[in-house]
């Protein structure tokens, strides 16, 4: 039983643990997703949970010892299309891929700001501008590794 409202208000991210101190709701962010390919949407963070899951309950038969987490758990971030219609066309579940960016133009305009922290907020701004370009390349290349690198 799905709602039939399901997966089409948001989608839910996970990043990692590094990522909680920087990421802040109102930040814009980018997503592709398998369902609706050669698309960048264009998204806005809504909400981050304030707990990080370090996993799933599920019933079994099998006693997991802590040592056996190797793979520390993700911060579960909302996010929602900036523009109405952002998610039409994506079936709900679909795989995708999301950056956040960081905006850091106000602060750059400050005359106060030292050059130390100048510098260090245009390389924070070239990486940002390079995950958005690897993004547009994912984009494209997601379709062409399903259907013709993954052997279907």
């Amino acid at each position: 039983l799905v709602p039939s409202e399901a997966g089409k208000v948001a989608l839910i991210a996970g990043f990692g643990q590094i990522e909680a101190q920087v990421l802040k709701v109102g930040m814009i962010a980018e997503a592709t997703c398998v369902g609706k390919p050669f698309t960048i949407i264009p998204m806005v963070v809504t909400e981050i949970q304030d707990v990080i899951a370090g996993g799933q309950v599920r019933a079994s038969d099998q006693l997991v010892d802590v040592t056996q987490l190797a793979k520390p758990g993700t911060l579960t971030v909302y996010l929602e299309p900036l523009y109405a219609g952002g998610l039409d066309g994506i079936p709900p579940g679909s795989s995708c891929i999301a950056n956040a960016y960081t905006n850091s133009h106000d602060e750059l305009e400050s005359p106060d700001i030292s050059s130390l922290r100048w510098f260090y907020l245009h390389a924070v701004d070239a990486v940002g501008l390079v995950h958005a370009m690897i993004l547009r390349m994912q984009a494209v290349m997601l379709p062409v590794q399903t259907l013709v690198l993954g052997g279907h």
